[in-house]
């Protein structure tokens, strides 16, 4: 069909250049891959085959081929961004596309962290046979979630009463008091002592534990065994009356949490609603509710007390199964819109397509490309029970399709601009850097129309995106990458060290890197509070770990800081010091490294091979502090040249424990903070390592700022022919007083993420 005796849609293969480098066809060897993986070609009435196994040959072989030679291109200078989506901004795209808010990449596997320390960069994301196969099972899946086929499901509803919920309560009590009397029918007083002992086991204590509670009488009674499994309730047709406001209550104090067993009477999808009636004692704390399939009340009042302030109370809950504000439901009418034509009319069925793969691959189609999938559809349609069904599985190949995967470039030869990036490829690059997803109707709308290009547009794009609740995907993907924050995610804390240690902290140390990144980016502070702020951004956990006091709610807030506080800035922050130490100890080696390489973009070299280890056996070396035991290590020739470069930054930080908590003695001994670097200057602790950063590597930290950030929003690695861009970016940002903000539109603007 595409050879040299005929030539259907005046495309040849044969023709192509074969130069994946420096040749003008990589869009079309990547066209081919998509109409083979997807089975568009060859077409049905042609009476070709390929075999699975043929087709898995092509596909491999052309994902080889293109990941080779865009190797080839970055080692010889070459700037390419060619790459397909990660499994984040696949997540986000299908979410965008379909208006679904579920996990939808659930089972891809994890991508390899570049040697910059990003995901999203071009290098490292290569696509199989297997993974395309993959992508096509999850966009049928999505799509799936997405539309309905049948009559709106009947909603299932049920209400919990507090006063019928404590009776099962009651009956395990009188079970266990029957139970002492029989077992100690002739012993009086051994039966008295175990039916106090039950008695006391249930009685109210609502100011520690959860507890069923008459507010008129003051009679409760005790809960103590997890999750409410016990709980009379069913699921009914009809919704209930809902009770007036009574005084049986479930108290949950400060810091409690209880939860009611559902058993798995829950659909397996679908939107579960939850409506709670409850009030709360004080007006210190907020109740919180999470549906999960154990539906979870917790009070997260920091500090209980022996009193009524601070108690949540609770008397009635409904609970509707599945809920849905409309139908058909919203994402569904996204694809199957409302047309004068029937479903299954070819003008309707071009229209549905057209619109979906416009919005998935970003950019007008062409009449060819809709063709191919009406095509697509006849083939499919005798196969399924209604439009519906054949749309979806149409759609799942868009999805499937490379020109939804990949970040690809026009495969225009007539490039009047050169190496300029097309209005629609600008809006994909910028949606991917500050949404991790699709371009938006009104960004697509600007693209097609030509406008994007103009500067003040541009600029305008940029402040508009930052300020949508989706740019908080940039500042936690970025921060996290930045930051190389994994090394969190898999921290295993010395329990006998430091016991309270638990998820809820580790949370908080996840959440705050982000949370102030983007404090600083919503203010466009200056970058220079990475290394110092009087402010920071804090919940109550981590708060009580800090010592700061009067800080209510797990949600994270902006406090000032004094001038006798310790923290501000990112060097100080738990987590950050947490995750570079070994779990038991502070590690001043890994901080130093994570110094130079994440903030400084200035990584040491690798050490020599055969290094000599610190021999802990040896009770000479165990009288040493940790600071001692370095300078002796660092006498060993082969192994001065790297620490005298590493060694002074790690040693500011050692008056942070290895959960970053503040000391000044280490086994009885104070703490020496203070170290000297090769060029002589003296770093007086943690105070000194920010003075000498805030006064002599101001210059070096904005130029790896700038690095970091446009490798990111570039999605490559960034080589010696980007250095002029980058000096540029980095000269206007110090001009315009180094907001964060700022720094991203001096990126966007740049020739850098306007070009190829």
């Amino acid at each position: 069909c595409h050879g040299p005796e005929k030539q259907q849609g005046k495309f040849r293969i044969d023709t192509l250049n074969p130069d994946l480098i420096a040749g003008e066809d990589q869009s079309w060897w990547v066209e081919v891959i998509d109409v083979v993986s997807n089975g568009e070609m060859p077409p049905q009435d042609e009476n070709v085959e390929i075999s699975p196994d043929g087709k898995a040959s092509i596909v491999d072989w052309l994902s080889t081929e293109i990941q080779v030679a865009s190797q080839v291109a970055r080692s010889e200078e070459g700037h390419s961004s060619f790459r397909r989506m990660t499994r984040y901004e696949f997540n986000y795209a299908l979410q965008d596309l379909l208006g679904l808010p579920y996990d939808l990449a659930g089972g891809l596997p994890p991508e390899t962290t570049s040697e910059d320390g990003f995901l999203n960069s071009s290098e490292m994301l290569q696509m199989s046979a297997m993974q395309f196969e993959r992508f096509r099972e999850l966009g049928l899946d999505a799509l799936k979630k997405a539309t309905v086929t049948d009559e709106q499901p009947k909603a299932a509803y049920c209400g919990i009463r507090m006063d019928s919920a404590a009776e099962p309560m009651r009956e395990m009590l009188a079970q266990s008091l029957k139970g002492a009397e029989m077992r100690n029918e002739n012993e009086p007083e051994k039966r008295a002592k175990e039916i106090e002992q039950f008695n006391e086991q249930f009685k109210a204590r609502p100011t520690t534990h959860p507890t069923f509670l008459n507010l008129k009488t003051g009679e409760g009674i005790l809960y103590i065994n997890g999750p409410l499994s016990h709980i009379r309730h069913e699921f009914v047709e009809n919704r209930p009356e809902v009770p007036p406001v009574s005084p049986d209550i479930l108290a949950l104090p400060p810091r409690a949490k209880t939860g009611f067993n559902l058993k798995s009477r829950l659909p397996d999808s679908g939107i579960f609603r939850v409506r709670v009636r409850a009030w709360r004692s004080t007006d210190e704390s907020n109740p919180k509710a999470n549906p999960t399939e154990y539906l979870r009340f917790e009070n997260i009042r920091p500090n209980a007390r022996r009193d009524d302030l601070g108690i949540i109370h609770i008397d009635y809950i409904e609970l509707i199964s599945p809920y849905f504000d409309q139908w058909p439901p919203e994402s569904h009418t996204k694809i199957f819109f409302e047309h004068e034509k029937p479903a299954g009319d070819e003008s309707y069925t071009a229209e549905v397509l057209s619109r979906f793969m416009t919005r998935a691959w970003r950019r007008p189609v062409t009449e060819e490309e809709i063709e191919r999938k009406l095509t697509l559809y006849s083939k499919i349609r005798p196969d399924c029970e209604s439009f519906e069904e054949a749309m979806i599985e149409v759609l799942a190949t868009v999805i499937a399709s490379p020109k939804f995967l990949y970040l690809v470039q026009s495969r225009s030869k007539k490039d009047s601009e050169g190496s300029r990036l097309s209005d629609c490829e600008l809006a994909t690059r910028l949606s991917m850097f500050l949404w991790s997803s699709l371009p938006d109707q009104e960004l697509m709308d600007l693209a097609i129309s030509g406008k994007l290009k103009e500067a003040d547009v541009l600029s305008g794009q940029t402040e508009r995106m930052l300020a949508d609740p989706r740019a908080d995907r940039f500042s936690k993907h970025f921060v996290r990458q930045w930051l190389g924050m994994q090394l969190l995610d898999y921290l295993q804390v010395d329990r006998k060290v430091f016991g309270g240690f638990n998820d809820e902290l580790k949370h908080a140390m996840q959440q705050e890197p982000v949370a102030f990144y983007r404090e600083v980016l919503r203010k466009n502070h200056s970058i220079m509070d990475f290394i110092h702020s009087d402010y920071t951004m804090i919940n109550d956990r981590l708060a009580l770990h800090y010592g700061i006091p009067n800080i209510f709610g797990s949600h994270f807030r902006k406090i000032a800081l004094d001038v006798t506080n310790r923290r501000g800035g990112l060097l100080t922050q738990a987590g950050l010091l947490a995750m570079n130490s070994d779990g038991k100890d502070s590690h001043p080696l890994k901080r130093g490294i994570w110094l130079l390489e994440n903030l400084l973009h200035d990584p040491p070299p690798p050490p020599p091979p055969a290094v000599p280890e610190i021999d802990l056996t040896d009770p000479e070396i165990l009288k040493l502090s940790l600071k001692e035991r370095m300078e002796d290590h660092r006498n060993d020739p082969a192994c001065m040249s790297c620490h005298a470069r590493i060694d002074p930054w790690g040693i500011a930080f050692e008056n942070f424990d290895m959960v970053g908590r503040w000391r000044t003695h280490i086994a009885g001994k104070p703490v020496d903070a203070n170290s000297v670097l090769f060029n002589n200057q003296e770093l007086k602790g943690m105070d000194g390592l920010k003075r000498f950063l805030l006064k002599r590597r101001q210059d070096q930290f904005v130029r790896a700022m700038v690095h970091k950030l446009t490798s990111y929003a570039l999605g490559r690695p960034l080589r010696f022919s980007d250095r002029a861009d980058l000096e540029k970016i980095t000269a206007d940002l110090r001009q315009q007083d180094d907001g964060l903000a700022t720094l991203v539109r001096l990126i966007v603007i740049s020739d850098l993420f306007q070009t190829k």
